[in-house]
């Protein structure tokens, strides 16, 4: 089995076939369900919505997901660094996650004469915990080893002579993050005993926010030090003048290690990390003796620029 075909399996057969499943049951019980559905729950139900909207609502959420998460996947492939186990484990997961609400529900409504009569929301945790199953299918099938990258045993450098300039310009970006960060919110809005609307509405609203702000980063190196910008709007940022580093090195960096994606900091090992995916990242180790990391693309290069201008102006100073 090649690696494509597992990646697609995984990542697009699975949920997919969940979706295609659920879609099938939703159209074979229309005629033994109310319209309007119950759709929220307490200790009885509270919220309903109409059949029609409910239905097309998740399997469109689904599929969106779907589409995003095998994209992403085989994307990845492409380029050399497929998705970690987990991350595919709970891709998929979160991606057949309409389809769980959406079956919970229809089962919730099955043969009540009115959506006030509907079944006790709590079956969703079955679905859920069925959705959580798949994922663990998922992870197995689809997820694959990184490819072993070889890290240069001296120091980088890009043969910078006396005098001359140079600019180094390093990204990285995590489009898995957007889709989860926009999706859940609308997927937690259809939960049985959930979040009433303005309150999903408002938690869409921060999880974009916080995609949009995390979901990229770009590292910079010219004769003034190394730069480091977040997402669409480069905020947060971190400036790092060239006396404060000490030595620039590439290392492969795991997708939850340091702390997992974002800004994190490690206030034991003194580390702070750039992150928003595992892989290539670019390690810079200060004179105060902490370190550094950003997960970017070619962090060889920058290395070697950052090393090369350190001893420029060490020479310069000497």
């Amino acid at each position: 089995m090649t690696k494509l075909i597992r990646v697609l399996l995984a990542t697009a057969v699975l949920p997919g076939a969940a979706l295609a499943v659920t879609g099938v049951f939703a159209d074979a019980w229309a005629g033994r369900l109310p319209d309007p559905l119950a759709t929220h729950w307490t200790s009885a139900p509270n919220g309903s919505t109409p059949l029609g909207v409910f239905v097309t609502v998740c399997l469109a959420l689904g599929a969106v997901a779907v589409v995003l998460l095998a994209t992403t996947a085989v994307t990845a492939l492409r380029r050399g660094r497929p998705l970690p186990r987990p991350t595919v484990g709970v891709g998929a997961a979160f991606a057949a996650l309409p389809a769980a609400v959406l079956l919970s529900v229809l089962v919730s409504n099955l043969d009540a004469p009115d959506w006030h009569a509907a079944r006790g929301g709590a079956v969703v945790v079955l679905f859920m915990l069925g959705a959580a199953a798949l994922g663990a299918v998922a992870a197995v099938v689809g997820g694959l080893p990184s490819p072993v990258r070889e890290t240069s045993a001296h120091r980088p450098s890009v043969g910078l002579e006396p005098g001359q300039r140079a600019f180094w310009s390093g990204r990285a970006a995590n489009p898995a993050m957007l889709w989860v960060l926009l999706l859940v919110p609308g997927a937690i809005a259809f939960l049985p005993a959930g979040l009433p609307w303005p309150t999903a509405a408002w938690i869409a609203f921060v999880g974009t926010a916080i995609a949009v702000l995390t979901y990229r980063l770009k590292a910079t190196v010219d004769a003034k030090g190394v730069t480091i910008r977040f997402g669409l709007l480069g905020f947060p940022w971190r400036h790092l003048e060239l006396a404060d580093i000490r030595e620039a090195t590439a290392r492969e960096l795991a997708t939850f290690g340091d702390g997992g994606l974002g800004l994190r900091f490690n206030p034991v090992t003194g580390t702070t990390a750039y992150k928003v995916r595992g892989g290539p990242g670019l390690s810079l180790a200060l004179e105060n003796g902490r370190t550094v990391l950003v997960s970017v693309d070619d962090p060889e290069t920058g290395a070697g620029l950052v090393n090369d201008l350190v001893a420029q102006r060490i020479t310069r100073i000497g």
